[in-house]
């Protein structure tokens, strides 16, 4: 007899394993050793099944973090939600991309740290809207930084739109270093109490950007 076709949901929740699958190979392997023969065998089929639902690797990779920067989007969308000021909305975002970090461990590694290809890699290449459509999803979490502080930031022109991108990139940076290092458990290695460092470091964070602010609101010459 012929197979049932699986219906529109059952396919969706198989194409989720595959990536489940696939990003757990990578984070125990690496992306160069990824391959379709290693998924089917987790999940108990041929390589040719993972194929009929992904082209290659490389779509596998873009997926996966099409999929993790949706989840950090919609995260630090729902903390922030009906919260308009800056000194609500971005402590809010802040713990929210910690808590996101923390989490999904696994996502936020292949999204922040893993050598894995990335936009400029595959310029020129037939995956190349794809890899688009994953790096929209990123500028978009980014998005939800710097758009408010651009309104709330006095003035116009390029100068005022690098300077929020440099002031960002530079919380960003030290949010990132927190969740990597706490990942890692290099942390734990040092310190007796890890989460009482976070909330510190996180709400120290949190204050440096209100000290930006404070600075904004007095109207200094920033820019």
């Amino acid at each position: 007899m012929p197979k049932t076709p699986m219906s529109a949901e059952a396919v969706e929740q198989f194409r989720a394993k595959i990536l489940d699958t696939a990003l757990a190979i990578i984070i125990e392997e690496g992306f160069n050793n990824l391959s379709a023969r290693k998924i089917a065998g987790r999940l108990g089929v041929t390589a040719t099944t993972i194929y009929n639902y992904y082209t290659n690797m490389d779509e596998l990779n873009l997926m996966i973090r099409v999929r993790g920067f949706e989840m950090l989007h919609d995260l630090l969308t729902k903390r922030s939600r009906g919260l308009d000021r800056l000194e609500e909305r971005f402590p809010a975002m802040i713990r929210a991309y910690v808590e996101f970090g923390r989490t999904y461990a696994s996502y936020y590694d292949l999204m922040f740290n893993l050598h894995t290809p990335k936009y400029l890699d595959y310029v020129g290449s037939p995956i190349e809207p794809l890899a688009l459509h994953e790096k929209q999803n990123a500028l978009k979490c980014l998005a939800l930084f710097t758009e408010p502080v651009q309104a709330y930031l006095k003035g116009e022109g390029e100068g005022k739109a690098v300077f929020v991108v440099h002031q960002i990139a530079r919380f960003w940076s030290d949010l990132h270093g927190l969740v990597a290092l706490c990942n890692s458990r290099l942390l734990h290695e040092v310190l007796d109490d890890v989460e009482a460092f976070i909330a510190s470091r996180t709400q120290g964070l949190i204050e440096a950007f209100m000290v930006l602010k404070q600075r904004i609101d007095r109207g200094e010459a920033l820019i």
